[in-house]
């Protein structure tokens, strides 16, 4: 039996990236219940809309009260460009743990003096990645960490 996702299940990015996937070409947004069905979550649409109106206070998503429809924001459409220009990242899998510490070093440096917007990104993706109730944590994710 397949596991029930439920919003915890998905990344800030996660979000991000699957809105503007689901997004008309013209930047057209999506209802509630339409996303909710993309996500596999039609059984959840409230919690949906609960994650995208924390998203809006954010700076990821914005919304249209009179069409009812989700978009990215600005810095959300920036968000999502560099994520699929990301170059990089094979490197950083690469790295040992010890060197880690110093791209931690370099993350905590973009938190403290980088936009607000960003900043409250690599805060929740810290927070996901290391929360008991994450997929990253629970394991459902595959994990590339090598074994101790």
């Amino acid at each position: 039996m397949a596991k029930h996702l439920t919003i915890y299940d998905f990344r800030d990015v996660d979000l991000m990236m699957k809105l503007s996937s689901e997004m008309s070409d013209e930047g057209e947004g999506i209802p509630s219940d339409e996303f909710a069905d993309s996500l596999g979550m039609s059984r959840d649409v409230q919690a949906v809309s609960q994650r995208c109106s924390w998203m809006v206070r954010y700076g990821f998503f914005q919304f249209d009260k009179e069409k009812r429809l989700w978009t990215l924001s600005p810095a959300g459409e920036r968000i999502v460009k560099a994520q699929e220009l990301a170059s990089g990242i094979d490197e950083l899998a690469a790295l040992d743990d010890e060197a880690m510490v110093d791209v931690m070093a370099h993350v905590t440096s973009r938190y403290r003096y980088g936009d607000r917007v960003t900043a409250t990104l690599l805060r929740r993706e810290f927070v996901h990645g290391t929360s008991p109730r994450s997929s990253a944590w629970s394991g459902t994710r595959k994990s590339k960490r090598r074994a101790a």
